[in-house]
């Protein structure tokens, strides 16, 4: 067999010499298509990588401080609402003012029964309320306050029950104010890295927005890690086109998926040419005790990751 792939090849090399229906120089390699209308291609477009420190509130509140007080504020037994883990509908909290209450209730008749608890929240009280409950301990200093009210909560049932009050006075305020609104993001990008060959062969053959039923399109599309204990719902505008795409993600995901969102000629070479993107973050279902993960000091962990991508259908069209 080896002798006859090399005779062939040579026979093949004689005939391409000698007869001119087979000189390469003479092949029109214009328009040249790969694939048809039934292919896809997949090209990475750009990552955006979203910080705890971006993700602060329009006031300044940190994110993963606010949430780690409400851990305290909240029953630690939550209902399985989804199947998926126990949750707070943090819309909820500023809409439902009897959803609220019926956390508070918990809450309290865990620390009636919950020495984990109630420790949790004498602490949180000594360290930040101290002076809301100073009328109920008079004489108590502050460094004392947790001990002393440990101890009267537990034996003392009048002064528990205005404890109690107090503490639902407290925690109805908190809760009712978690539902933070995010600081817009902004990231400017000069220039995405893409040749104008593979633009060119993005865009030549792209069905116009009037065609009823195209088979050549692109779309961008890509996912988003999030390692948040938050569900999230991101928008995002690519200034100065009118390109979005707003997606729900899961809290602690990876790879949540994002709509394909359709692109035409002039939006790719916008894009490719520098852009703003402006992304708003909606906070939708809180994982409590999961924590937030900051990463180390040598290596900061990005709470969002964006991972975006263009999808090409329908047959490419190059020149040689």
């Amino acid at each position: 067999m080896k002798k006859i792939s090399i005779l062939l090849l040579c026979a093949l090399g004689a005939t391409a010499c000698i007869d001119a229906e087979f000189d390469l120089s003479k092949v029109d390699t214009d328009n040249i298509a790969i694939g048809d209308n039934e292919s896809q291609f997949e090209v990475p477009l750009l990552k955006v990588f979203v910080g705890m420190d971006e993700l602060n509130g329009t006031n300044g509140e940190i994110i993963d401080e606010l949430f780690a007080e409400a851990d305290t504020w909240l029953p630690s037994q939550l209902p399985d609402q989804d199947g998926n883990g126990y949750f707070v509908q943090i819309p909820q909290l500023a809409e439902n003012g009897e959803y609220v209450d019926g956390l508070i209730e918990d809450l309290i008749a865990q620390m009636v029964v919950d020495p984990v608890k109630l420790d949790q929240m004498a602490t949180l009280l000594q360290e930040k309320y101290y002076d809301e409950f100073s009328s109920l301990l008079p004489s108590t200093p502050q460094e004392e306050f947790k001990t002393v009210f440990v101890e009267q909560y537990t034996v003392n049932e009048e002064l528990r029950r205005q404890f109690d009050e107090k503490i639902s006075e407290l925690a109805f305020k908190y809760l009712t104010g978690l539902e933070v609104s995010l600081s817009g993001l902004t990231y400017e990008v000069e220039r995405i890295d893409i040749s104008d060959d593979v633009v060119d062969m993005l865009t030549d053959n792209l069905d116009a927005e009037e065609v009823a039923d195209p088979k050549n399109t692109l779309h961008m599309s890509g996912t988003v890690d999030n390692r948040l204990p938050i569900s999230i719902t991101a928008s995002a505008l690519f200034a100065p086109t009118d390109v979005s795409f707003t997606a729900a993600i899961e809290a602690n995901c990876e790879a949540g998926e994002l709509p394909e969102t359709r692109l035409f000629a002039e939006d790719l070479l916008t894009i490719v040419r520098g852009l703003t993107i402006e992304i708003a973050v909606g906070l939708d279902k809180y994982y409590p005790g999961k924590g937030f993960d900051r990463g180390s000091d040598e290596e900061i962990q990005p709470q969002l990751t964006i991972n975006l991508h263009l999808i090409k259908r329908g047959a490419l069209k190059f020149d040689l």
